[in-house]
């Protein structure tokens, strides 16, 4: 989704975790090593969810993300504390931030809260990656991909059967 500046964000979930209490829900490794670095027992972060959509509405992409507190505060959050309604991209575009990213993963898989939430069977593709910054993480990013993606991208090669796309990425996507 990087590059387009008319994407819309809705806000689906924000606010400050613990990456240890168990009502969180799952935390990626990444986050916990690379946000909250040796001392994870004590991390706070701050967890931000959306739909990136395109001018009608239509969600084009799943993502969230993980940021230390103060980096959160100093790219992602207005004066007042709240998060700027716009994708972190442009948010960093607007600070002219200098970064990395470097990919860890990509997946193929399926979620059945995404295929009912947009009205799609999947297999759907997704990939996860930390934003660097001064040689320090500044936060990590799990996006999953909408197949309708396609109306703007051009379209993909469709698996052609389940067992292909399992191959790939066993079980659901963890949202």
């Amino acid at each position: 989704m990087t590059g387009f500046d008319n994407v819309k964000t809705d806000i689906l979930w924000q606010g400050k975790i613990n990456v240890n209490d168990a009502c969180s829900g799952p935390i990626p490794h990444d986050v916990r090593s690379r946000i909250c670095g040796d001392d994870a027992s004590r991390c706070v972060i701050f967890q931000r969810e959306v739909d990136l959509c395109d001018d009608n509405g239509t969600p084009l992409c799943y993502a969230a993300s993980w940021w230390d507190e103060a980096m959160a505060d100093m790219f992602i959050m207005d004066k007042s504390g709240a998060a700027l309604n716009k994708p972190v991209w442009l948010a960093l575009a607007d600070k002219k931030t200098e970064l990395y990213r470097d990919i860890r993963r990509v997946y193929l898989g399926r979620s059945t809260i995404l295929s009912n939430k947009w009205n799609v069977d999947g297999p759907f593709w997704a990939r996860h990656y930390i934003f660097w910054r001064d040689n320090k993480p500044l936060c990590v990013i799990y996006e999953v991909m909408n197949p309708a993606l396609e109306l703007y991208l051009g379209p993909s090669a469709r698996q052609s059967s389940d067992a292909s796309a399992r191959a790939r990425r066993p079980g659901d996507f963890s949202i």
